[in-house]
């Protein structure tokens, strides 16, 4: 059974379908709410309260084992309008805005120069460790080659520069090492210039990260949504994880999916119920009275 988004034709009907498959799963997984609003993330926090569900949307860093504990340890980030306002140095670290976030692309500062880097991705943990140990004024190699001449160049740019940005894309960094290693490098810029990460995937999981981290002490990866101690387990009970590994039988979906989970479940195929919601807060409501009224009806 793999019920679809509720309709404007039968809106009730779709939801007390939706309800019954709810309250009929094991263990259910909400997710999605990509680019979606506080109120939608609140409301799917409301009813993964509800049904006692597990909680992540996709926060690439709660995939990893390393990524919140080690990756983002005093992260030194902004928004992308203080990164057009400031910055005369952007440093686009293994990605293409222009392609995958094109709004945050528009908000390059059009004077600002523009360094890409590192020169192969397979090289962007030693690259960012190298350039950090340059601008904290260590010595090049004595040996040479592409990734150690980048570095050195990055090192003047960013000397000559007032203000740096590194525009991250860490999707498919599966350890957290050069999540890690960025936010060690701009650490160590910050020490003398103003300097930021930004960080592109961090906008599409804004509002579900805050509203998580309100309410559970961290974005996702939370176990069982529980104001009173919602169980935080990264690396673990992250939403690809989770459908991977056959541990939640009904997926609740709302809005728009991360990537990697999308894949998830279709590799997951049969045996997996998937509801779809669209990432709007009256249909969420609605779907949380029929929530409730279920569980009334079975008190009675």
């Amino acid at each position: 059974m793999t019920p679809s988004a509720a309709t404007p034709e039968s809106p009730a009907g779709h939801s007390d379908a939706h309800a019954s498959a709810l309250a009929a799963a094991r263990r259910v997984l909400v997710t999605g709410v990509v680019g979606a609003s506080v109120e939608a993330a609140r409301a799917a926090c409301d009813l993964a309260e509800a049904l006692g569900a597990a909680v992540d949307f996709g926060v690439a860093d709660l995939d990893r084992p390393a990524g919140p504990t080690i990756a983002r340890a005093g992260a030194v980030t902004a928004d992308p309008e203080e990164m057009r306002d400031r910055a005369d140095l952007v440093i686009l670290w293994g990605c293409d805005p222009a392609r995958s976030h094109p709004t945050i692309a528009a908000l390059l500062p059009p004077r600002a120069a523009m360094l890409r880097m590192p020169p192969t991705p397979a090289g962007a943990v030693d690259a960012a460790r190298l350039l950090q140990h340059l601008v904290r004024g260590g010595e090049p190699p004595a040996a040479d080659g592409p990734l150690i001449e980048a570095c050195i160049a990055a090192r003047t740019a960013i000397a000559k520069a007032t203000c740096v940005a590194i525009v991250t894309d860490d999707s498919a960094d599966p350890l957290g090492l050069e999540a890690w290693s960025i936010v060690q490098l701009v650490r160590e810029i910050s020490r003398v210039k103003p300097a930021f990460e930004i960080a592109l995937r961090a906008a599409d999981h804004a509002a579900a990260a805050a509203v998580c981290t309100w309410r559970y002490g961290a974005a996702g990866a939370i176990a069982r949504a529980d104001r009173d101690g919602g169980r935080f387990r990264p690396g673990e009970a992250s939403a690809r994880r989770l459908v991977e590994r056959g541990e939640v039988d009904c997926v609740l979906v709302i809005g728009r999916l991360a990537d990697g989970v999308e894949e998830a479940i279709a590799r997951r195929g049969i045996g997996l119920t998937v509801i779809r919601l669209p990432a709007e807060e009256n249909s969420l409501r609605g779907m949380m009275a029929a929530i409730t009224a279920r569980a009334d009806g079975g008190r009675r």
